[in-house]
Protein backbone atom coordinates (compact mmCIF):
# COMPACT_ATOMS: atom_id res chain seq x y z
CA UNK A 1 0.00 0.00 0.00
CA UNK A 2 3.13 2.28 0.32
CA UNK A 3 4.26 1.88 -2.80
CA UNK A 4 0.94 3.05 -4.02
CA UNK A 5 1.02 6.27 -2.19
CA UNK A 6 4.77 6.77 -3.32
CA UNK A 7 3.63 6.10 -6.89
CA UNK A 8 1.27 8.50 -6.84
CA UNK A 9 2.99 11.52 -4.94
CA UNK A 10 5.72 11.12 -7.78
CA UNK A 11 3.12 11.47 -10.33
CA UNK A 12 1.44 14.47 -8.72
CA UNK A 13 4.97 15.75 -7.92
CA UNK A 14 5.65 15.68 -11.61
CA UNK A 15 2.12 17.36 -12.58
CA UNK A 16 2.87 20.23 -9.90
CA UNK A 17 6.19 20.38 -11.68
CA UNK A 18 4.75 21.09 -15.05
CA UNK A 19 1.98 23.14 -13.78
CA UNK A 20 4.80 25.25 -12.15
CA UNK A 21 6.72 25.34 -15.38
CA UNK A 22 3.61 26.82 -16.92
CA UNK A 23 3.38 29.72 -14.81
CA UNK A 24 6.53 30.61 -14.88
CA UNK A 25 6.67 30.40 -18.88
CA UNK A 26 3.97 32.56 -19.04
CA UNK A 27 4.65 35.09 -16.87
CA UNK A 28 7.88 35.52 -19.07
CA UNK A 29 5.59 35.39 -21.94
CA UNK A 30 7.80 32.67 -23.44
CA UNK A 31 7.02 31.70 -27.08
CA UNK A 32 4.19 28.75 -27.62
CA UNK A 33 5.65 27.76 -31.41
CA UNK A 34 8.73 26.39 -29.18
CA UNK A 35 8.11 22.70 -29.19
CA UNK A 36 9.42 22.76 -25.22
CA UNK A 37 7.01 25.50 -24.44
CA UNK A 38 4.23 24.02 -26.40
CA UNK A 39 4.88 20.61 -25.24
CA UNK A 40 4.09 22.04 -21.20
CA UNK A 41 1.40 23.78 -22.22
CA UNK A 42 -0.58 20.71 -24.05
CA UNK A 43 0.12 18.78 -20.94
CA UNK A 44 -0.52 21.20 -18.11
CA UNK A 45 -3.91 21.73 -20.75
CA UNK A 46 -4.72 18.58 -19.07
CA UNK A 47 -3.78 19.08 -15.83
CA UNK A 48 -5.71 22.19 -15.34
CA UNK A 49 -8.81 21.53 -17.35
CA UNK A 50 -10.77 20.32 -13.94
CA UNK A 51 -10.29 24.08 -12.39
CA UNK A 52 -11.17 25.78 -15.54
CA UNK A 53 -13.93 27.84 -14.11
CA UNK A 54 -13.53 28.42 -10.51
CA UNK A 55 -11.94 31.76 -10.57
CA UNK A 56 -11.05 34.06 -13.49
CA UNK A 57 -8.80 32.72 -16.29
CA UNK A 58 -6.56 35.46 -15.60
CA UNK A 59 -5.83 39.19 -13.93
CA UNK A 60 -4.20 41.48 -15.28
CA UNK A 61 -1.29 43.91 -13.02
CA UNK A 62 -0.50 46.53 -15.89
CA UNK A 63 1.41 45.03 -18.23
CA UNK A 64 1.82 41.24 -16.68
CA UNK A 65 -0.71 38.82 -17.43
CA UNK A 66 -1.12 36.13 -14.39
CA UNK A 67 -3.31 33.34 -14.94
CA UNK A 68 -4.83 32.41 -11.80
CA UNK A 69 -6.12 28.43 -12.98
CA UNK A 70 -2.98 27.08 -13.17
CA UNK A 71 -2.54 28.53 -9.46
CA UNK A 72 -5.55 26.80 -8.15
CA UNK A 73 -4.94 23.73 -9.87
CA UNK A 74 -0.70 24.03 -8.18
CA UNK A 75 -2.64 24.55 -4.68
CA UNK A 76 -5.02 21.48 -5.11
CA UNK A 77 -1.91 19.03 -6.33
CA UNK A 78 0.12 20.42 -3.19
CA UNK A 79 -2.77 19.66 -0.82
CA UNK A 80 -3.13 16.09 -2.53
CA UNK A 81 0.59 15.38 -2.31
CA UNK A 82 0.60 16.46 1.50
CA UNK A 83 -2.04 14.08 2.25
CA UNK A 84 -0.33 11.43 0.46
CA UNK A 85 2.98 12.22 2.14
CA UNK A 86 1.35 11.92 5.54
CA UNK A 87 -0.41 9.02 4.82
CA UNK A 88 2.42 7.27 3.68
CA UNK A 89 4.40 8.02 6.94
CA UNK A 90 1.28 7.05 8.87
CA UNK A 91 1.51 3.64 7.11
CA UNK A 92 5.61 3.49 7.93
CA UNK A 93 4.69 3.58 11.37
CA UNK A 94 2.39 1.19 11.73
CA UNK A 95 4.27 -1.48 9.95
Amino acid sequence: MRFIFKLLYIVITFAETVIIFRIVMSLIGANQANSFVNWIYSMSDVLISPFRGIVADEVYIDKLRIELTPIVSLIFYAIIAFILSELSKTLKKTD
